[in-house]
């Protein structure tokens, strides 16, 4: 029998079955999620930076999962993924120098990635601005802070550095919730070398130092950076419990803070998610011969988003019909609007069984003691590790293009709300908005310089929870199929 055939045969089964079949085994696994695990290997893992794959915060985070891994009794290991460009912002420093009473006004900012070294010191700051008609010989030997709308600072840099700036202010101000106090953070390109620095800084501070400009009023700011570009290979964790076939699922998350801040939500708590997930069901199953899964389960933590993933499928490009499936954790802690748990994409043909059986168990938990206030399916939105795993990816990749399964499960997802059309015939009795639509929730902290625990995770644990007690309902629902035991 073909693998394909196994999974439809397989699933089929379980859809046979009233309410896909209860586990016995759920009931123990849920009250087994700890919130206060979850919470503290979020700050855990954001003390050790912004985790880029191929730098030394990469490796010591990737040092942490493994340890926690082996620390379960499972077996676990690591793998060097494709090199790549990585970068560090060792240590840095923006500042009001003059006038004195703006002194404090610029708070959370952040050095954009693959920035230059440049020495502390001090300049004039000057505008620049979308305006065809503006002067750029006033830009000589400045610091400029650029107004326009979202990202339009990229197509202006070159010009800016031609003109003679010396680094680049640049903040976010329409359209965008939540950077108000926060500054998102920004990489510049990994491709090229960049003559000057660009600092990200809030919409607060930014509007201020305008209106300053604007008004006539000279000021000064004080600068510098220490940094270092080169090549690194991440490391990805995985972690093992062996199944009764040689296939298995893979649960997993991005380890790095993807746009270079702290990463709290973004995604310490999907990789919290799967440690937890690992750490439940090593302790329940070890010395069980009644409950062996009958798919194995590996347990990853990728060094780098998407980068790690297509390493991984490359390394094992012979084998990828072993994968039975792919559930992916991408921020798992935080939802500001909403206390929704999202399943995503409904609208993939190979996902329908997986998300089918989802979509059951947040219909037969929804506002259960310790679950979820709603939870639904979603269309597709791209931008996440599970991607990779589709079958259009496959065919970019030039490896076999088998069908996986290939979900992610999250709490909240960009920096501002987003509405979809419902995928036909997947309204979801746990939904509550409108039935025909998903309002996807959002984090006014997403990329941000305060996606920090205190402001995420810290205040919204039963997140995290949620999406590890899904996961592992659905795990034991089609993988632990309860075997006789002879006396």
């Amino acid at each position: 029998m073909s693998p394909a055939a196994f999974r439809i045969i397989l699933f089929g089964f379980l859809l046979s079955i009233p309410a896909f079949g209860q586990h016995p085994l759920e009931p123990s696994f849920a009250v087994r999620v700890s919130p206060k695990r979850l919470t503290q290997s979020v700050r855990d893992l954001v003390a050790f930076g912004n985790r880029q794959g191929g730098t030394p915060s990469g490796d010591k985070s990737a040092a942490f999962v493994e340890a926690r891994f082996r620390s379960f009794g499972i077996s676990a290991w690591s793998v060097e993924d494709d090199e790549r460009r990585v970068w560090q912002n060792e240590r840095w420093t923006l500042a009001v120098d003059q006038p004195k009473r703006l002194r404090g006004l610029i708070q959370h900012a952040a050095l954009a990635g693959f920035s230059p070294s440049v020495p502390t010191q001090t300049a004039r700051l000057a505008l620049a601005s979308e305006d065809e008609n503006m002067v750029w010989g006033t830009l000589d030997s400045a610091v400029v802070l650029y107004i326009g709308k979202e990202g339009k600072w990229r197509a202006r840099y070159q010009k800016i550095v031609e003109a003679g700036a010396l680094a680049l202010l640049v903040f976010e101000r329409e359209g965008i919730v939540g950077y108000g106090q926060a500054a998102e953070v920004h990489i510049l390109s990994a491709k090229s070398e960049h003559p000057i620095p660009v600092y990200s800084i809030p919409a607060a501070a930014g509007n201020r130092l305008q209106t300053e400009l604007e008004r006539g009023n000279g000021i000064r700011i004080r600068f510098g950076a220490r940094t270092k570009t080169g090549t690194g290979r991440p490391k990805t964790v995985i972690g093992e419990i062996p199944g009764t076939s040689d296939r298995y699922t893979i649960v997993c998350a991005h380890g790095d803070s993807d746009s270079g801040g702290p990463g709290a939500d973004d995604n310490a708590s999907g990789v919290s998610g799967v440690i937890e997930l690992a750490r439940v069901f090593s302790g329940m199953l070890r010395g069980s011969k009644q409950y062996v899964p009958t798919v194995g389960i590996r347990f990853i933590v990728w060094g780098t988003e998407y980068h790690s993933a297509y390493s991984y499928i490359k390394r094992n490009a012979d084998s990828l019909d072993r994968i039975a499936a792919v559930i992916n954790f991408d921020e798992i802690g935080y939802g500001s609007s909403r206390n929704c748990l999202y399943f995503e994409g409904n609208d993939i043909e190979a996902n329908e069984n997986v998300l089918r059986l989802f979509n059951d168990i947040g219909e037969t938990y929804v506002g259960k003691p310790s679950f979820w206030s709603e939870a639904t399916t979603n269309p597709s939105q791209g931008g996440t590790d599970s991607y990779a795993f589709l079958r259009r990816s496959l065919e970019r990749l030039d490896v076999p293009a088998v069908d996986i399964p290939s979900i992610t499960v999250y709490t909240t997802a960009w920096n501002t709300p987003r509405t979809l059309p419902q995928t036909e015939g997947w309204t979801s009795s746990a939904w509550g908005g409108h039935p025909d639509s998903v309002t996807i929730d959002y984090s006014p902290y997403y990329h941000s310089t305060l996606d920090i625990p205190r402001l995420t995770t810290d205040k919204e644990p039963f997140n995290m929870m949620w999406g590890v007690k899904a996961v592992g309902i659905a795990l034991l629902r089609t993988i632990f199929v309860p075997q006789p035991v002879v006396n």
